[in-house]
């Protein structure tokens, strides 16, 4: 008799089915899903079903078993199978595993623990699809922040409040300023009223803004340490049901001070990553002595935005970080 699985996700329809694969198939380099023990025409059946979920032609046959994996980090993935059972049904389950056979027992415990712990969060924090993305997320934080559970890996800490920076050879007549970024994650980011908000609070706050809206959203934003600590402030104020901090840090930016036409404050901004190519960055035109503005730009394409942040120059941990995913190529 198979032993039970990890978690048994229950889905409302076949399109929060579809639209949860799609999702963490799309996310993924290409050749980290693969679908398992599956013919070539019940790959097809299970991809068209993924991109197309109201096309229900053929799939009674070759919907129910539907499974694949994705892999997490090397050795570690996660599996995922449709229950047997009519599409039509109005109870449709998933089963999720971990496979990793090269990890000890303790380890993959640890992972197990993680997700059964996060699956348990869904109905507090409002979150009632993409589940199978959700793990993955949850996955990849918890080995990214724990390589230890990785016997042959050596990654850093996606959330290590000290990225490397060089210093200065030079001490004199320097001025150091505290900068910050953050960056969260969000089931959805669509009312236009939650976008009204962070325009208006990224001048304010002389804060770098850069968001994804959709399904799900990303904030990211970088400035001042006082400034970025006050809009964290304010997004864990507005009490929305599924959002999460997944990455901050922190660090000392040390700057020689210039009285020509940029004071250090605002070549403390400019050096920020996410001013680069921002569309509100017009400091190249701006006349002396004019105020720098800063500003919150919005982005809806999700393939965008991540070649956004990786084209700023954050490191791809960093992008990983706070998609919960990993991304190919690119990055520092």
């Amino acid at each position: 008799m198979a032993s039970a699985p990890l978690l048994t996700l229950r889905y409302r329809v076949l399109d929060d089915v579809a639209q949860d694969l799609d999702m963490v198939i799309q996310s993924s380099p290409e050749d980290e899903w693969s679908w398992e023990g599956a013919s070539l025409s019940e790959r097809e059946a299970w991809l068209g079903f993924v991109q197309r979920p109201s096309s229900l032609s053929a799939l009674t046959e070759y919907v129910p078993g539907l499974t694949g994996k994705i892999q997490v980090l090397p050795g570690v993935a996660l599996r995922f199978s449709l229950l047997s059972q009519s599409p039509h049904t109005s109870k449709l389950e998933a089963a999720v595993d971990v496979s990793a056979p090269s990890l000890a027992w303790e380890s993959i415990a640890k992972i197990r623990s993680a997700l059964i712990d996060r699956s348990k969060q869904w109905e507090e924090d409002g979150i009632d699809s993409l589940f199978f993305f959700d793990l993955l997320a949850t996955a990849q934080t918890l080995l990214g922040d724990k390589p230890d559970l990785l016997a042959s890996q050596n990654d850093s800490n996606i959330f290590n409040n000290s990225p490397k920076s060089d210093s200065p050879s030079r001490s004199t007549d320097l001025s150091p300023i505290e900068l910050s970024r953050a960056m969260f994650w969000s089931h959805h980011l669509i009312a236009p009223s939650k976008l009204k908000d962070f325009n208006n609070w990224c001048p304010e706050l002389s804060l770098w803004g850069v968001l994804r809206a959709g399904y799900p959203g990303y904030l990211c934003f970088e400035g001042e340490k006082e400034a970025v600590d006050e809009m964290v402030r304010r997004v864990k104020g507005l009490q929305w049901h599924a959002i999460q901090l997944r990455v901050q840090r922190s660090w000392t930016c040390i700057l020689e001070k210039d009285s020509a036409k940029t004071g250090t404050r605002e070549q403390a901004l400019l050096s920020c990553a996410l001013a680069k190519n921002h569309s509100d960055n017009k400091s190249e035109e701006q006349d002396e002595g004019e105020k720098l503005r800063t500003g919150c730009e919005v982005i809806e394409n999700l393939g965008e935005f991540v070649e956004r942040l990786k084209g700023c120059g954050l490191e791809l941990d960093e992008v990983e970080g706070v998609l919960g995913i990993k991304v190919s190529g690119g990055g520092h």
